[in-house]
């Protein structure tokens, strides 16, 4: 019976051996694809560099609207960059409204969890969909809330 089993292991190490030797362990990749496929693949490259924007999240802070309502949003994107000097600050215009929006944030997560950094000192803020510039970056190092 040990005779058997002996002589079965050996059996499949002698297979397996000679399927490890018969696989192609080489690095490159040959792809073959119509050139059509390539200059679509291009174009859509200098789009997404022509418009760098994309759907995200940004949190609003303050809106406004009737007379001096432009400086009144300036004024307060002012403030708020001196309390938090790296956060990227956006005055945004939707008639009548001015809007001041923070941020550049991928995902409603990385949103919320900036608001609530913030929330003690911006009661009123809450999180907007919105366009905002595609980056490489992570979206926590975008903006910072520095609040004291």
């Amino acid at each position: 019976m040990i005779k058997y089993i002996s002589i079965s292991i050996i059996s499949l190490f002698f297979v397996f051996q000679n399927e490890l030797a018969a696989q192609d362990t080489s690095a490159y990749i040959n792809i073959h694809q119509d050139i059509t496929i390539s200059k679509i693949a291009a174009k859509h490259i200098q789009i997404n560099e022509n418009y760098p924007w994309i759907d995200g999240y940004r949190v609003q802070l303050y809106s406004i609207s009737g007379v001096s309502s432009r400086d009144k949003a300036n004024r307060f994107k002012a403030e708020f960059l001196i309390k938090n000097p790296n956060a990227i600050v956006y005055i945004v215009y939707q008639a009548p409204y001015y809007k001041v929006r923070i941020g550049d944030f991928r995902t409603k997560i990385n949103a919320l969890s900036y608001l609530q950094n913030i929330k003690k000192n911006y009661p009123s803020a809450f999180v907007v969909n919105d366009q905002i510039r595609f980056t490489k970056e992570e979206d926590e190092d975008n903006t910072e809330a520095t609040e004291e």
